[in-house]
């Protein structure tokens, strides 16, 4: 029996590793070509982010991916996977996703783009996303206080303004919880 256990407690460490090896040869996998991997993004003068599109040869946006991404992950745990473009890389969007935790708040999933070429350089949009264990009455009370409700975009989607080019939109998950969606689009 105690020779079973030692078997089994084996192929379990091994089974671990393996799982640890896939996981990291597809972060491996996800490092290169026109996807990107990077763990801990580090707001500063300029993020690693900015960094990977830079050296991508996207440079036409590197000044707005660093703005944006340093604004979305200031003073939280963040990683983010970078799309970058196939060819001509200084003239095509570049897409980023991120995972960022914030001290206090629920982990959010944050989207941004990129587009060079634009009458303004480089044009961006970006969206953050959050699951809320409170109604949507509370969250746009408590978070987005000050917001100026606009009408919904159906029946079941709110809308709140929160500046010029800047909305949120609130979702009911359930009769307690709730779903925000916090867009800008930068000109």
């Amino acid at each position: 029996m105690e020779r079973k256990l030692q078997i089994m407690a084996a192929g379990l460490g091994l089974a671990c590793a393996l799982a640890l090896g896939d996981a990291h040869a597809a972060d491996e996998s996800m490092s290169s070509g026109p996807v990107r991997l990077v763990r801990n993004v580090a707001t500063g003068s300029t993020n690693q982010v900015a960094v990977v599109a830079f050296d991508a040869g996207a440079r036409n946006c590197s000044q707005r991916i660093d703005l944006v991404t340093n604004f979305l992950t200031k003073g939280t745990q963040s990683s983010a996977l970078v799309f970058l473009p196939d060819r001509e890389p200084d003239n095509g969007m570049v897409s980023v996703s991120m995972e960022v935790k914030t001290e206090g708040l629920p982990r959010a999933y944050a989207s941004a783009t990129f587009s060079p070429n634009t009458a303004i350089g480089c044009a961006a949009e970006y969206e953050t996303v959050q699951y809320w264990n409170e109604s949507c009455t509370a969250v746009a009370a408590k978070t987005f206080k000050g917001a100026t409700p606009t009408g919904s975009i159906g029946g079941e989607i709110s809308i709140l303004s929160i500046g010029p080019a800047a909305r949120v939109f609130l979702m009911r998950s359930t009769s307690t919880s709730c779903v925000s969606i916090k867009k800008e689009v930068l000109k």
